[in-house]
């Protein structure tokens, strides 16, 4: 089998964490909400789409995204891999789709569980028409959940900056680090608790940290990021 490598100048990081925003959506979502919390992301699909564009909810797990998506008058198509909500059952590696069909793509912690996501981000890209979005949360400090590769945020410029079609907009902290073990984590229940009650003091008291808290809106940002449990995104195709 022949494998292919794109070679590309070296770009440092952090100099793209200072261009790119590195603060969440502002929210003006205020229809019906999913089981998992969308409001982003579906106020970024109110902003950068027209009335009846086409969105692919890549992972779709139980559909929770179909009535939100809709009510903003968007066709959706929500597909899985073993998902009985599922509109269709596909691998994503591979779609069974055209070209350049959907206006956007919703990919909600799907990147972690997949073999190969560099793969499967070159055929998202293939579906979006040009100048569609690809937005979506992925694992950093999450921890094991069925899961092969979890991205920092280096790792998620490093991954989108491979595909010379696609242009990182927006990189945020969706939750912190210390909440997502409390909330996954594979500890006594115990151990979960006083790390919720940590992190309520860590939200509650920003002056534990006096240096930091005197920091500029963006350091901070990009400080969360890197103890981020989950970083969201926003994408556009060229």
């Amino acid at each position: 089998m022949l494998i292919t490598h794109q070679r590309l100048t070296p770009t440092d990081p952090d100099q793209l964490l200072g261009i790119i925003d590195t603060g969440p959506p502002p929210i003006n979502y205020t229809g019906p909400s999913a089981a998992r919390d969308s409001n982003a992301f579906l106020s970024e699909l109110m902003v950068r789409l027209k009335p009846g564009a086409t969105v692919l909810d890549l992972g779709c797990g139980p559909g929770d995204q179909q009535q939100p998506i809709e009510s903003l008058s968007f066709r959706y198509i929500g597909v899985d891999v073993d998902s009985s909500a599922a509109d269709l059952l596909v691998d994503a590696h591979s779609l069974p789709f055209k070209d350049q069909v959907f206006d956007a793509v919703l990919s909600y912690a799907v990147l972690e569980h997949l073999r190969d996501p560099t793969v499967a981000l070159r055929e998202i890209v293939r579906v979006l028409k040009p100048g569609g979005i690809y937005l979506g949360t992925v694992s950093q400090g999450e921890p094991f959940h069925a899961s092969y590769f979890h991205h920092t945020a280096w790792g998620l410029l490093s991954l989108f900056g491979a595909n010379p079609e696609l242009e990182t907009l927006r990189l945020w902290a969706a939750i912190d680090t210390i909440a997502s073990l409390a909330r996954m984590g594979r500890y006594p229940k115990v151990i979960r608790k006083a790390l919720s009650s940590l992190h309520r003091l860590h939200v509650a008291f920003p002056q534990l940290s006096p240096q930091k808290a005197k920091l500029p809106l963006k350091a901070r940002q990009i400080d969360a990021l890197h103890r981020a449990g989950s970083i969201g995104f926003v994408a556009k195709k060229s």
